[in-house]
């Protein structure tokens, strides 16, 4: 895989950034708030072409309580959940265009749909993911920046090797820390004073007070994608090869370190990257994101935006359609296009579309009767892959109750 020069990353960054900036001030950050952006864009190799098909803010998430059995309440409302699953949306739409002969990023090869030769994907995000890859040592540098950058990038700017210009370390004494916890039945942090703080390596749900998730990091949900496929489980079962994402970039002006994004993404338990498809290329931009987390802005913004580029723009709040209360939330209509209930609405619309699929899918069951969970398990390539993925790079993951028994279609 060719890396990106860093001029096209940049861009890249800059038309995230544009396209944030011209979305409604409903559900953006107000003064002393921050909130994470993430996108992804979807990349012509061939005409040296980039654009933005998902994009998404946010930094909460529900706690186990509060999961809807019904699929229609948003788990996970981080930036970078938000974006995948709006990705998730782009990917059946042009499945579906593909099976209509239309205008698609797919092709059908051996009555499946196959990624064209010439689309690559990138993820941006303009922090570095909670859980693992948030761990890393606060470093001093010569140019007196506390615990930011590592300076590698600066000196393939510079055309300079020498670890002695501009990036000679101090001692670690302390590192970053992530507010994500290790799982219940898994060795805990010491949490001992500076360096110790953190076990490194481990599997972590996402931070929270009070009524604790059962959402992973998303340290470790990207490197699941990257290791199992972004696609998940349902859209596996429509595809002949999985969809990996091939460039991470990540935001300027806050704390990174390519070594702890290496070590979270691509090793943890194993000692090489050879089971890896293809490991993706890390980038750090030279543009920060307007809303980072800093001191002045010190509490986390409550909403998140849901855009895509077909124009859909929605506000989530505590996982549900913003303005939507306890008393209407079950009603259709509300439900934000992102969540389990309307991304399985969009599989079951597909399968209906194509006898073979539905026949090769579902054998002699109805589509319309078999329910989410029995769905997901139809999907045994996937499954069998992401099981080896999990022993041997994991080692142990969250399990969550087998609540999702909803149907879609009657």
């Amino acid at each position: 895989m060719r890396p990106l020069k860093q001029s096209i990353v940049d861009d890249i960054v800059k038309e995230c950034l544009e396209t944030y900036s011209k979305l409604p001030k409903t559900g953006k950050p107000v003064e002393n708030e921050w909130t994470v952006l993430s996108c992804v864009i979807q990349y012509d190799m061939n005409r040296n072409d980039y654009k933005v098909i998902a994009l998404g803010t946010g930094s909460k998430c529900i706690g186990a309580s509060k999961m809807s059995p019904n699929g229609n309440i948003l788990n996970d409302s981080h930036a970078e959940i938000i974006a995948r699953r709006g990705f998730l949306l782009y990917l059946y739409d042009n499945i579906e265009q593909c099976l209509q002969n239309k205008s698609s990023i797919f092709v059908l090869n051996s009555s499946m749909c196959t990624l064209k030769p010439n689309i690559d994907f990138v993820f941006y995000s303009s922090q570095l993911p909670c859980g693992d890859a948030s761990i890393i040592p606060k470093v001093e540098t010569l140019d007196d920046q506390v615990g930011d950058i590592i300076c590698s990038s600066k000196r393939a700017a510079i055309g300079d090797v020498d670890d002695d210009y501009n990036c000679k370390k101090s001692k670690i004494n302390d590192i970053h820390r992530t507010g994500a916890k290790c799982l219940e039945n898994s060795v805990q942090d010491p949490k001992l004073p500076g360096k110790d703080y953190h076990l490194l390596g481990q599997v972590r749900t996402k931070p929270g007070r009070g009524d604790r998730t059962l959402s992973m990091s998303c340290s470790d949900k990207i490197a699941r994608w990257i290791h199992s496929g972004i696609h998940g489980s349902l859209i596996d079962m429509l595809l002949l090869e999985p969809i990996y994402i091939n460039h991470f970039i990540f935001g300027a002006e806050v704390p990174y370190c390519e070594e702890s994004l290496k070590r979270a993404f691509f090793t943890r338990n194993i000692t090489n990257t050879a089971k890896l498809n293809s490991v993706p290329c890390i980038y750090q931009s030279t543009l920060p994101f307007p809303h980072i987390r800093s001191e002045e802005a010190k509490k986390p913004a409550p909403s998140s935006i849901i855009w895509r580029s077909n124009g859909s723009f929605e506000v989530a709040v505590q996982g549900k359609k913003l303005g939507v209360t306890k008393k209407n939330e079950n009603i259709l209509g509300n439900y934000l296009s992102i969540c389990k209930f309307n991304l399985f609405k969009k599989f079951q619309s597909i399968l209906n579309e194509n006898e073979e699929w539905k026949q090769r899918v579902c054998g002699s069951d109805q589509v319309e009767n078999t329910p989410y969970n029995e769905m997901k398990r139809k999907s045994t390539r996937y499954i069998y892959r992401w099981n080896e993925v999990k022993e041997s790079f994991f080692k142990i993951w969250t399990r969550k109750p087998d609540i999702f028994t909803f149907k879609v279609m009657s």
